[in-house]
């Protein structure tokens, strides 16, 4: 097949004409799983799809680059779960509070231990705060922000700063939403745990 010359225009130099992302992406974590996270290499991934490690480079500049970007699949998962909770925030944000704060719990349970690849993988970029863990908890700030400001609006919250009273909600959820945490306590009864929290927090919310 002819290629066309726009076609080639808006190729990026050194890219390939398919790009395997996904499919590197799909590689990695059979690995992690068969073989573990820190065992694996780029080589391992290359030779798993028959392509040389030269021509991984050019979808994926580094291993880093391949981490970030299977902790983002997951990660945006906890995201959509977060936004579908705090939307319902305009009808009732008390409820809306509440049910985000129980399914980020339950989803990041689910994920850090049903997938040893990404206990192990959420872990380092934690504690390494990788840019995409900034993104992530920038985003949860942003669905609790969300809540407060619709609670506010309904004259149900408390007038205050919104920025201010999300990153304190958010700080106060730590024992529940951080990874570390999580795998610290995850032997308590965490969801009875979660809903006295909640109830605390929204004494000190509410009007």
């Amino acid at each position: 097949m002819k290629i066309k010359s726009e076609e080639l225009a808006t190729r990026k130099p050194g890219r390939p004409a398919i790009d395997r992302r996904e499919e590197i992406l799909d590689a990695a974590e059979r690995l992690y799983d068969r073989v573990g996270f820190e065992k694996t290499t780029i080589g391992d991934i290359a030779r798993d799809l028959g392509m040389s490690s030269a021509n991984l480079y050019r979808s994926f500049a580094n291993r880093q680059a391949i981490d970030e970007a299977i902790a983002a699949r997951k990660l945006v998962v906890l995201e959509d779960v977060a936004w579908s909770a705090a939307r319902t925030a305009s009808i009732d944000a008390p409820a809306a509070l509440r049910g985000t704060v129980l399914a980020v719990m339950r989803q990041s349970l689910a994920l850090l231990f049903s997938e040893e690849r990404m206990h192990r993988l959420c872990a380092v970029a934690t504690q390494s705060r990788w840019p995409v863990v900034e993104k992530f908890v920038h985003d949860l700030r942003g669905a609790l922000r969300h809540i407060v400001i619709e609670g506010q609006n309904a004259g149900t919250f408390a007038a205050g700063d919104p920025d201010r009273i999300s990153g304190a909600l958010f700080a106060a959820l730590s024992k529940v939403w951080h990874p570390a945490m999580l795998e610290t306590y995850r032997t308590d009864d965490l969801e009875a745990e979660a809903q006295a929290l909640c109830d605390l927090l929204l004494v000190g919310l509410k009007v």
